[in-house]
């Protein structure tokens, strides 16, 4: 009877260990965006919740809004610690307002990851990142190179900006300063986003045209504010070219339908892949690198039909959420 006993006791006690060790096992993951309003922080947040559940990680994910708010950012952050979370994966509102969140993670022993527009200070154990400059670049050449055949460089070119209190920003206008500038094009206004919608945009593009009767281009560095310059442009029914940086399916309809001369497309699903990656690499006590680079996808004209362009699409920018 007693080894009966003893059997039982054991095995309730092993039990009630598995069912302990198993709770313990389930990781917190808190993903902080910066405004879920504008779809590209919604493709990110979807490739993590994807990719979790890809690997059948057992985790939950819990998404936070920032609203655009660098306060509302850091009481979003402060909840995630009160949570007790394993790892919070942030893309700041802007890079001066992340040393706050990443400050508190620290204090708090709490490992944080920055999937895109970077910070001024803070320590973080990996940062996800698009080459930004290197991106606009691509993009600008191609702009560059369709100002030559069309002999329009003569005319100047603008740009209407995210914040460029993110480092982001501040990469996307230099590496399109600098690829115009090579062929003799001026650059010679800029915008700056606040709302990041499309009436502000369109908004600031018939500014533009206003005020610089020869414009030939204007660089837009986000998707849905592109589409409000694409309005302007085609509504005062001048030959301005435009290009984008990131993208909507409507962006691509754009590029699709020759309103949209280029654009740079960031792959923020793909982005948070290897957000979960490095969370992954966390949690195994495995050694993560502090700068992973997820390069931007040059769409245009010439290539917008191709098939492997729409297999990336699919995969890495435009997921749907399991």
């Amino acid at each position: 009877m007693k080894k009966y006993l003893s059997v039982s006791v054991l095995c309730l006690l092993l039990i009630v260990a598995t069912a302990v060790c198993s709770a313990a096992a389930t990781k917190k993951i808190a993903y902080l965006a910066p405004g879920l309003d504008l779809p590209f922080w919604r493709y990110l947040a979807n490739g993590i919740e994807n990719h979790v559940k890809d690997l059948g990680l057992d985790a939950t994910v819990q998404v936070y809004d920032s609203k655009n708010d660098s306060s509302i950012q850091l009481q979003n952050a402060q909840d995630a610690i009160v949570k007790q979370v394993d790892v919070i994966i942030i893309s700041p509102t802007d890079s001066s307002s992340c040393p706050a969140v990443l400050n508190a993670a620290e204090k708090a022993g709490i490992p944080a990851i920055i999937a895109d527009v970077g910070t001024d200070s803070g320590k973080y154990a990996a940062f996800v990142i698009t080459p930004n400059e290197a991106g606009a670049k691509e993009v600008a050449d191609y702009l560059a190179k369709t100002m030559v055949e069309k002999k329009m460089t003569d005319r100047p070119a603008a740009q209407v900006t995210i914040s460029l209190a993110r480092n982001n920003g501040k990469a996307r206008s230099k590496g399109f300063t600098e690829a115009v500038e090579a062929v003799g094009v001026k650059v010679v206004d800029v915008r700056q986003l606040e709302k990041y919608t499309r009436a502000e945009a369109e908004g600031f593009a018939q500014d533009l045209m206003t005020a610089h009767q020869n414009l030939g281009a204007i660089f837009c560095h986000t998707d849905e504010p592109t589409l409000g310059v694409v309005k302007a442009v085609q509504s005062a029914g001048k030959d301005v070219l435009v290009i984008g940086f990131d993208a909507t399916p409507e962006t691509i309809d754009a590029v699709r339908d020759g309103t949209l001369l280029a654009v740079a497309v960031q792959q923020p699903a793909f982005m948070g892949v290897k957000a979960v990656d490095a969370a992954v690499a966390i949690f195994e006590g495995k050694d993560v690198s502090e700068q992973v680079d997820v390069p931007t996808l040059l769409v245009t004209k010439d290539n917008i039909n191709d098939k492997s362009i729409a297999d990336q699409l699919a995969a890495n920018v435009f997921p749907d959420k399991k």
